[in-house]
């Protein structure tokens, strides 16, 4: 009897995860399984889809093993399409992502590639091999024609001119740079880095007067910093792996009090990566990246 429930176990377990399987862990909360390193979230408010980029079958973000993906999800977390980009081509190991106009750009080891949203044609590369890095990261959407791309493992930010010909410059050195958000009001890119040399990473925030970029650190020695998100109030979220074999930790922070808050989740979560705040339906989806899962709940703030 004992080995029947042990293979009836099993057999639920891997349907489980090869479909997609959902439960709910709290109020207002549900927790998705079935995806393969699950590093960055965003959503299309014009159709309505949630896209989920995979680093694939192995943890490893700079790996061009060719077997990294993009999900397709509703707008309740239901999997449509469990690989739905690329349709032709290859991605090895995507990360952040972002979508301007219509295209959703995504960050792949050392381009970033382009998909038009409603047909899944790929309509835009820039190769930064040349800049010998290896783990292009978070993207951050300045207007319709430019973008910012973090690059963790040389500690830079680009700036990224889409049309009329795709090209990129350097814009400031950021040792473990990693999540970007930029604030199109205050014309401010938020930055947080991952760290590096046995240093903490940290937050920071990036002015641009007279089209030169200033760094302003807001936190030290912070930890292993992924994503980041502006709130209403100027307050600042992001998340922080803490360490690789321990629960990782949402953060909001204060910068008129300089106080730090851990948010309040519904599990631990391990390798909180590149998140994305719903603000419409006050909803976080929060990639659990180690465990394979992504995690969509509502927050009392």
């Amino acid at each position: 009897m004992k080995k029947i429930i042990c293979c009836m176990f099993a057999v639920i377990l891997m349907v489980a995860l090869s479909t997609g399987y959902s439960h709910e862990t709290a109020r207002h909360s549900k927790v998705i399984e079935g995806f393969s390193y699950p590093e960055s979230i965003v959503i299309d408010y014009m159709s309505g889809f949630v896209f989920v980029s995979n680093l694939g079958e192995k943890l490893e973000p700079s790996a061009k093993d060719k077997d990294g993906f993009i999900s397709r999800l509703s707008a309740d977390g239901d999997i449509s399409e469990k690989k739905y980009l690329p349709k032709k081509g290859v991605l090895n190991s995507p990360k952040g992502m972002a979508i301007s106009v219509s295209t959703l750009f995504v960050a792949d080891v050392d381009r970033v590639v382009g998909f038009d949203i409603s047909t899944g044609r790929q309509n835009f590369e820039l190769d930064f091999s040349k800049e010998k890095t290896m783990y292009l990261n978070d993207i951050a959407v300045i207007d319709n024609n430019t973008l910012f791309v973090s690059a963790t493992d040389i500690g830079k930010i680009f700036k990224i001119y889409i049309d009329p010909k795709p090209r990129y410059e350097f814009v400031i050195d950021l040792i473990g740079a990693n999540g970007l958000y930029f604030d199109k009001k205050a014309q401010k890119l938020y930055a947080v880095s991952f760290g590096g040399q046995n240093a903490k990473g940290g937050l920071g925030v990036i002015s641009f007067e007279n089209n030169k970029p200033k760094y302003e650190k807001l936190t030290e020695g912070t930890g292993l910093l992924d994503g980041v998100w502006l709130l209403e109030g100027d307050k600042i979220l992001f998340s922080d792996w803490v360490a690789f074999d321990k629960p990782g930790r949402l953060v909001v922070y204060d910068p008129k009090t300089k106080n730090e808050t851990n948010l309040k989740l519904p599990e631990d979560v391990h390798g909180p990566a590149d998140f994305f705040y719903d603000e419409q339906h006050n909803r976080l989806w929060l990639p659990r990246m180690q465990e394979g899962k992504v995690l969509v709940t509502g927050i009392d703030w």
